[in-house]
């Protein structure tokens, strides 16, 4: 019976691994990977739906071996960042945006995770040209520099500024997310979305859930849930956030626990 567990579990395995290939290769592009971080890109956000809001990227960049293009769109997960984004976009129009975060891997499709953001706006600056004689001046890229800084990134510069944080509107100032560190609890499905409850060990515990965001630990749990007829009891740790007045979760640590027998299910 044991044996037949294990090939049942590695079979399913198996075939979440080539349902993610596939869809990579019906987008025509690779996924980037799970916890891979942006450290301020800049961008827009895209409504596309009713409360479904995109951040699509006007610079490209290549990382660590992972390419984004330049207009390549990622969802953004709902967060307390994502809610004064939108509070922001509706005091401003063609809003562009600096933005720091994670992208997560769910099924086959990136997501983003927002943590922090600047708004940037665009100024218009008449050419100055540089006085003849004037010596000490140098211009930018100059023939001898060493460091030749790109085209884009000099044009970037010259075109977009930081907004001060003093210019954020008050219906923007919300709780910053926290932590959720080491709890035992279930992944379970509940009307089309998956939830984390934890489990009060016997102990009595105001049982509650939290809605999870998709990332690839999610998958690993699903995974593991899919190769076992009972519910799988899981120690997470995650990053708690609040999105228009509900919670969620983005897992970043998921182990599996056994009972041993010492506890029921």
């Amino acid at each position: 019976m044991g044996t037949k567990k294990i090939i049942f579990a590695v079979v399913m395995s198996i075939a979440v691994l080539v349902s993610e290939v596939f869809a990579e290769a019906s987008t025509g592009r690779e996924l980037i990977p799970d916890d891979y971080v942006f450290a301020g890109v800049d961008g827009k956000l895209v409504q596309s739906g009713p409360d479904k809001w995109l951040f699509e990227i006007d610079t490209g960049t290549s990382e660590g071996g992972v390419e984004v293009k330049a207009g390549q769109s990622l969802e953004l997960l709902g967060s307390a960042t994502l809610e004064k984004l939108t509070a922001d976009a509706k005091e401003r129009t063609d809003a562009m945006y600096r933005l720091w975060g994670k992208v997560t891997k769910f099924e086959g499709k990136n997501y983003l995770f927002a943590v922090y953001f600047v708004g940037l706006r665009k100024v218009d600056r008449p050419a100055t040209p540089q006085t003849a004689g004037d010596e000490t001046k140098q211009s930018v890229n100059a023939p001898n520099d060493v460091l030749k800084i790109p085209d884009e990134i000099v044009s970037l510069l010259q075109t977009s500024e930081v907004l001060p944080s003093q210019e954020a509107p008050a219906e923007m100032q919300l709780k910053q997310d926290t932590i959720f560190a080491n709890r035992a609890g279930f992944v379970v499905e509940k009307n089309g979305r998956y939830v984390f409850e934890p489990d009060g060990l016997g102990r009595g515990i105001e049982r509650f859930s939290l809605e999870l965001l998709p990332c690839q630990k999610l998958d690993d749990a699903l995974a593991q849930q899919r190769g076992e007829p009972n519910p799988v009891r899981f120690s997470v740790a995650g990053i708690l956030t609040r999105y228009k007045e509900k919670q969620y979760m983005l897992l970043q640590k998921l182990t599996r626990m056994y009972s041993y027998g010492n506890f029921g299910r």
